[in-house]
Formats: C-alpha cells, structure tokens, sequence
C-alpha cells in the first residue's frame, strides 16, 4: 500500500548515469508518479520530454536505487542524533564534561547518551558510577556503550528500580550488563515522552533521507524500545514523507510476542530478540573465555529448544522469525534451533519464512551451509569490522588474533548461497551506507572483501528481497521509484578478480559503474532522495522546469 504522500508527476530525469540492470548504458530515466516508467539513452530521452510535468538536468550526476538499513533502532538513533553523543570522545573527561555541559543545558532532566568505548580511550576503562554521580548529582542518568549492551549509568537511576542490585550484570560502581542494563534501559526509555519521541523519530529518518537511505528495518522489542514507540514510528512513516519502515518486534512466541508482533504490523517477531550480547561488552556468548577476561564467556540468553519453539510458532502464523546472534557459541544454539524447528515444521516451510539472524558474526562453515540450506537471511554490518576489525582492534582485544580473524564471513556467506542484507545497527555504528558498501570492499581480512556490485547489492536489493519484495531496490520499468542521486568522482567499474586491473573505466563492458570507493577517495554525496516517486530529501542543486 502507497503512503499517503507518494508522488504523483511525471518527471524527466537526463543527462546522467543511471545505475541499473536493465540498461548499463541509461543516462535517462522517467518516473511516472511513485514508478519507474522507462530508462535508456539520451537520445531517446526527447520521445518523453512532451509528456513529463517536469524535466530535471542531471549535469553528469549518478542516479542509483537508495539503499535500505536492514537494521536500526530509530528512537534510540534520534535520541543520539539530538542529544548527548559521546561515540566521538578521545578520553573519559572528554565524556564526563559533555555530561556536564548537558546537565547545565537541561537542569533535572533525565539524560540520555550513547556511544562510548572505552577501548578508545587514553584512560582504557569505562566511567564509574562515583565519576557520573559527581556530575549528575540527582539527575537519572543512562550512558549507553558503543555496543548498546552495557551502560553507566548514575545512582539517581539505578535507585529508581526495584531489586536492580539482584540481577545478573549488576556492579554497584561500573557499567551494568545483562539483565540489569535491560532493567535499567527499559525505566529509562520510559521517562522519554511521546513530544521527545516523535522528534527524535523525525530526526532519524530526515537524516537518513540525506544518505540516500529510502527504507529501515526498526529492531523494536520490550527491552530495546516499547509498543508504542514502533507503532508511532510506523504510523509516522505512512503520514510524513521520508524513508519507509518495516517493523520487526523481538519478543518470544512464549511471551505472547506472536499477537503483540500481529496487533503492530509488524512483519518479524525477533530482529534484537538476544540469543546474547556483544564482545565489546564481553556478553557476547563463547565456546572459551574472553582473551582479555578468561572468567567469563559471556552470556546465554536463549538455549535451542528456545528457539526452535518460536521460530515454529513464527513460521506457522506466517511472521519472520530472527534472533540477534554473535558469539560463537550462541550461533552454535541458534543454528542447532533452527535445525530442530526443520524437523519440526518442515524444510519447505522453513525456507518460506525468509526467517533471519542479525549480526551473525561468529558463524564456522557448517553454520553457513545449514543458513543457506534453510534460506535464512543473514542481517549484518560491515561498520563492526570497520571499527573495530584489523590488528590491535577492539576484537582482537577481546578474542585474541586466531578468533578475531573469522569474523563477519561476508564473502563466505554469499559465495555459500546466502541472502546478505546490509545496515548500520544505528546508532551502534553511524547511519552511512556507501561507508558501510566501502568497508565491506575493504574488509579486513582479505578473505572475506566482497565486490562493490555484490556490497551495493546487499546494501539495496538484498533489504527488500528479505523483506519478500524481490522486485524493488532496482532501477527497471514497472519498478518503484526509490533513488538516489548522487555527486560523486570517477564512476568505474570494480573487476570481480584480482588477476585483472582492479578498476575499469571501460564502457564496453556493459557493466553499470559505481563510485570508486578507494579508502582514500570522498564518498558521494546525496544531493536527492525520493521515495515512492516523492522528493524526501533535496540539496536544491539540481535544475528542474
């Protein structure tokens, strides 16, 4: 069903570089309200120009299909993006002073802020308690990790929740983990009014519409956000103009997730249901201890009976089931749940449900195999090894190098068959899709770099295919009309072998180019988004009568 505010005029777009199958020589392309009605050459280009309302001069600009981020939380997202953004502070009193300038600015306001790492740091440690409450006095305060899996938080907050100091991942001084991190995040995104809500979900998706990102997949769940807050982002989306939003609820069939995930519309129950936590925050669950903390393995949220029982009672109501999975051992529990719900429900059935794991960033070859077999989409995000990837990087730290260096399969998956869908897991890593196509191509471990055709591909089609809509995410007749146009340098096309020239200019090829995404080259620059045929972000760069 169309939104409400899809455009409805026929529109001329020439002299360009269209990117799409269906014509790699395009240069111009006519959007016939929310469709895409005819592509080809400019000198064909002057049969459509007495039935365009309007025609628009590209002057040499590439027009792509727009990316989709099959993975975000947009609350939590606009809450960064307007408020306390601590995922660029170099050091603790960096962090500690923007908390306080924050504090001065809105004097009793519960505080909101995300993304430190301490990993990064000079000092090598997180904020303690004693530290924050020096600042905040009796202001409740949450300060999210990078990895949205622990938090620092002040004693004006934890205070604020009953029995918080008997759950598990409780510290009376540090960062709080697991179940007491879950408790506290919950009461906290409860103090977040509908007013505060709403204007964060605009942010988000009008900042997205300016990375030519057209469509977001919300992680929602108890937890992680509430009801409310999906069923306002996704009524939004059908009322104000910006990127499209499928929902996923991450809440066990047990729960009573199946009839919360029907009542919102949702078309997934799971996307952030935990089968457990990050590494950074050492509650991603593994076969063997931490490299950096050998007494613990972390946490296990979720066994396999678990899951084979909801992703059974997902595949029979017809919803997508997904689980967040990235230790070793929780992909060994999940994949070993799968297989029994296989047995259970049926081969058949089960590839139908294009049921899906998010992150999936420890998986050893027989897991592969088993995703491919089963038709599971693997959700993931390329800005993780981006970050925190390479030699002396984060995962390296916590794993060691031997572990660290069969992560994030990307290559491995795709040549295996798997359907790969790209995202940002906002605001876990930035919302930022060619960053995220470039990290993919670069990715640091040889073995797993991806061509940029494939990275693109995963970053667009591969969003709407795991969301059932195989035909969108293309530049094609009869295709919808969700693009960006983009400023860029040399468009070239990437050989898929590294025995030949890694970059082509050659047009004989017949391959559609893309922006060259060298590390050391600026990445384009969106000057329009449209969605549905509708204009949802504009430079005002491009002419048009």
């Amino acid at each position: 069903m169309l939104p409400g505010w899809a455009g409805q005029e026929r529109v001329l777009l020439r002299n360009g570089m269209i990117y799409s199958p269906a014509d790699p020589f395009a240069t111009a392309m006519l959007v016939d309200g929310a469709t895409v009605a005819w592509l080809g050459e400019e000198s064909a280009a002057e049969a459509h120009l007495d039935a365009a309302d309007r025609v628009v001069d590209l002057r040499g600009a590439l027009v792509t299909p727009g990316f989709v981020d099959a993975h975000v939380h947009a609350t939590s997202t606009g809450l960064t993006l307007t408020g306390l953004d601590l995922s660029r502070t170099a050091g603790l009193a960096e962090a500690l002073g923007l908390l306080a300038e924050r504090i001065r600015r809105t004097p009793g306001t519960p505080v909101i802020g995300h993304g430190w790492d301490e990993t990064r740091w000079s000092e090598a440690r997180p904020p303690s308690r004693e530290e924050i409450d020096a600042v905040a006095g009796n202001v409740p305060v949450y300060l999210s990790r990078v990895d949205v899996h622990s938090a620092a938080v002040s004693t004006a907050l934890t205070s604020s929740v009953p029995e918080i100091a008997s759950l598990p991942g409780w510290s009376p001084s540090g960062p709080l983990s697991r179940e007491a991190h879950h408790a506290v995040r919950e009461h906290i995104l409860g103090t977040v009014g509908a007013g505060q809500r709403a204007d964060a979900q605009r942010a988000m998706r009008q900042h997205a519409a300016t990375l030519g990102i057209v469509a977001v997949h919300e992680m929602a769940g108890p937890t992680i956000s509430s009801e409310a807050d999906l069923a306002d982002l996704v009524d939004r989306a059908q009322i104000e103009p910006g990127p499209l939003v499928t929902g996923y609820w991450g809440e066990l069939a047990a729960s009573g997730g199946i009839e919360r995930a029907l009542a919102l519309g949702a078309i997934g129950v799971g996307g952030d249901l935990f089968m457990d936590g990050a590494i950074g925050s050492r509650t991603a669950c593994l076969s063997t201890a931490y490299a950096d903390a050998p007494d613990t393995c972390g946490a296990a949220y979720l066994d396999a009976e678990a899951v084979a029982h909801h992703v059974a009672a997902a595949t029979r109501a017809g919803l997508q089931a997904g689980f967040h999975v990235i230790g070793d051992a929780a992909s060994q529990a999940v994949v070993d749940g799968l297989g029994r719900a296989v047995a259970d429900v049926g081969l058949t059935s089960i590839r139908s449900g294009q049921h899906r794991l998010e992150h999936a960033e420890m998986l050893a070859d027989d897991h592969i195999t088993r995703l491919a077999e089963w038709g599971v989409t693997a959700s993931m995000q390329p800005m993780f090894d981006g970050h925190w990837g390479g030699a002396h990087g984060m995962y390296e730290q916590r794993l060691g190098p031997d572990r660290a260096a069969t992560m994030n399969r990307f290559a491995d998956l795709v040549a295996a068959g798997v359907l790969v869908a790209f995202g940002s897991d906002a605001p876990v890593t930035d919302l930022g899709p060619w960053a995220a196509v470039r990290a993919a191509v670069h990715h640091t471990i040889p073995a797993q770099r991806m061509s940029a055709r494939a990275a693109f591909s995963a970053h667009t089609r591969a969003g709407w295919r795991s969301v059932g809509e195989p035909g969108t995410g293309v530049l094609a007749p009869g295709a919808p009309a969700h693009l960006a146009i983009w400023e860029t340098g040399e468009v070239v096309v990437q050989a898929p072998d590294e025995r030949v020239a890694a970059w082509s200019t050659d047009p004989r090829s017949g391959t559609p180019g893309l922006p060259d995404l060298r590390p050391d080259e600026p990445l384009p620059r969106c000057l329009r988004t449209v969605v549905h045929g509708c204009v949802v972000h504009d430079t005002g760069e491009l002419e048009g009568s």
